[in-house]
């Protein structure tokens, strides 16, 4: 008589194969409802360092498209926007991430098409205390006019 054993799988071949099924299904769910659905859970979603340091390689090469046109979506966690880092620049709500103006890129944009969170800026003589005056970066046809937006 003889004593015969079955051929087992090691523990840590048992840990690799669900290791590697779960990676298969993250895979699996990323490409097919994207992965825009699942990277929240990935990551904490804030993109504050990427924007700021865009902004002020744009305005260092003097790109006047990349700074002044480029619609970039700056997320902070709880928010989100879309505009231009000229529009950040010189926008109150987005002050305190460190986007700087650029004194060597001229803007000039026209007050209307401007839009911040779905807001147009408006052309009058003067802002009140609940708008940002942000005719820095927009052409004013009439002097002493204010492009203004509501802050809040």
């Amino acid at each position: 008589m003889y004593n015969k054993r079955g051929q087992g799988l090691s523990t840590n071949a048992i840990i690799l194969i669900v290791l590697g099924v779960v990676v298969l299904a993250v895979l699996i769910i990323g490409f097919t409802i994207g992965w825009d659905k699942i990277a929240p859970w990935l990551g904490e979603g804030n993109n504050i360092d990427t924007i700021v340091t865009q902004c002020n390689v744009a305005c260092s090469t003097n790109s006047v498209y990349d700074y002044c046109s480029k619609q970039r979506e700056l997320d902070d966690g709880t928010r989100k926007a879309t505009t231009s880092c000229a529009t950040f620049s010189v926008y109150s709500p987005y002050s305190q991430y460190g986007i700087q103006k650029c004194s060597s890129i001229s803007c000039d944009f026209d007050c209307e098409s401007i839009k911040i969170e779905g807001k147009t800026p408006v052309e009058k003589d003067s802002c009140t205390e609940e708008e940002d005056d942000i005719t820095s970066i927009a052409k004013v046809e009439e002097a002493g006019n204010k492009c203004c937006i509501a802050n809040k």
